[in-house]
């Protein structure tokens, strides 16, 4: 009998397994995806739904790290003997209870050994694991030239591109981000950039129950939602500068919300302040929160004269006049955005302060009627577009047509 085939000396045998680029991903589907990296580069940020089984700790990837900058050969042996160890983890953790049909998504930071490491077992046990193609750092790079590259630099237009953006515009205390939640009540769309960056956008604006996000995770978070979306409706959303807190908005988003058309919107003064105490009232009932050190970060800005009066008004419990103080400062440096909006509409008094009265009201239906011109407004411009078009093409014919007679 002819001896069995064996491999070529010095020749490396790799398991072959699929590896599925990024953009290529809604064309399939995975029972799970599986971020193997540490969990401090998980909670940075990750592709989303991913779930976090690391192959190597926070602590063993810098011990190997550490080892294999000295020792190459001892770091790739530790290194293989820890990672062997976390998968048998995993395995009897995890995947225990998966059948034979059971697909998931792998990946690490390049679509390395660890992601690697772990498909290999996962596909010997009988399993049908992929490889996200290049790993985690690819995917970002996706999602950088998605946010931040030039339009005409990137491969055909995205959603990005061709979503309706309506600004809603406002001085402090106008409840904009409340009058988009009553827009999404009703069935629009919105883009909620405080929500997602965790931040109010003020000094005073932090989350009390969450810090912010990374700056990637943020990215992660807004390319998904921008990817869903739809196109035929509009897109409400916040007048916002080009940072929120200590996260700065992309560069292609703030682009786009610069040069949207806009609504502004008024509020009474007593409105406002009411709003705003009940918005921020945790501020004022939580001395762990420390609002007297928040305000005197706005004293580089304010003035120590101004400063000084706000904290004294603190002292005595003076909420609503330091909200008005507040209120003022803020509307004083209050920066008019771009461009001619399309209405101002005066919030009829109280209407702020009661939620599912403003939802129903004919407030919002007026937003939701100015939306729905604008989308036909942008209809009737692409016709008349496709038809100067048109024209343009037939005459084009025509003369080619009248100069083809002339020569005969």
């Amino acid at each position: 009998m002819p001896e069995a085939s064996k491999p070529a000396a010095g020749k490396e045998v790799v398991s072959i397994l699929p590896s599925i680029a990024f953009s290529d991903l809604k064309n399939h589907k995975f029972d799970e995806i599986i971020d193997v990296r540490t969990p401090l580069e998980f909670a940075e940020d990750h592709v989303q739904g991913a779930i976090n089984l690391p192959v190597l700790s926070n602590e063993e990837r810098a011990q190997v790290g550490t080892l294999y900058a000295s020792d190459k050969l001892k770091g790739r042996k530790i290194g293989a003997a820890l990672i062997a160890r976390n998968i048998s983890d995993h395995i009897m953790n995890h995947f225990q209870d998966k059948e034979l049909d059971y697909k998931p998504l792998i990946y690490c930071w390049r679509g390395g050994q660890r992601s690697r490491s772990m498909a290999t077992i996962l596909k010997e046990i009988g399993f049908q694991p992929s490889l996200l193609q290049a790993g985690y750092k690819q995917y970002r790079k996706t999602i950088c030239n998605y946010l931040c590259t030039e339009e005409n630099e990137k491969d055909g237009e995205t959603n990005l591109e061709r979503i309706k953006l309506v600004r809603i515009s406002g001085a402090t205390g106008s409840g904009k981000t409340l009058l988009l939640k009553a827009l999404e009540e009703r069935g629009e769309q919105i883009l909620d950039l405080e929500y997602l960056a965790k931040h109010k956008g003020s000094i005073l604006g932090d989350y009390p129950d969450a810090g912010q996000p990374s700056q990637k995770f943020f990215e992660t978070e807004l390319y998904n939602q921008l990817e869903a979306l739809k196109t035929d409706k509009v897109v409400w959303v916040e007048n916002e500068g080009s940072k929120i807190g200590n996260l700065n908005v992309s560069r292609r988003l703030f682009e786009r919300m610069s040069s949207s058309p806009r609504v502004h919107i008024t509020v009474d003064m007593d409105d406002r302040v009411d709003y705003i105490l009940k918005d921020y009232e945790y501020l004022i009932s939580n001395p762990d929160l420390k609002l007297p050190d928040l305000l005197k970060r706005i004293e580089k800005y304010a003035g120590k004269k101004t400063c000084d009066a706000w904290l004294k008004l603190l002292g005595e419990k003076n909420y609503r006049e330091l909200v008005v103080g507040l209120i003022k400062y803020y509307d004083s440096s209050y920066k008019v955005p771009k461009g001619e909006s399309l209405a101002t509409l005066a919030m009829p008094s109280g209407l702020l302060l009661d939620f599912p009265k403003l939802t129903s009201s004919q407030y919002v239906d007026n937003f939701i009627s100015i939306g729905d011109e604008y989308l036909k407004n942008i209809k009737e411009g692409a016709d008349k577009e496709d038809c100067l078009t048109k024209n343009s093409d037939d005459f084009k014919e025509l003369s080619e047509n009248v100069a083809s007679v002339e020569i005969r």
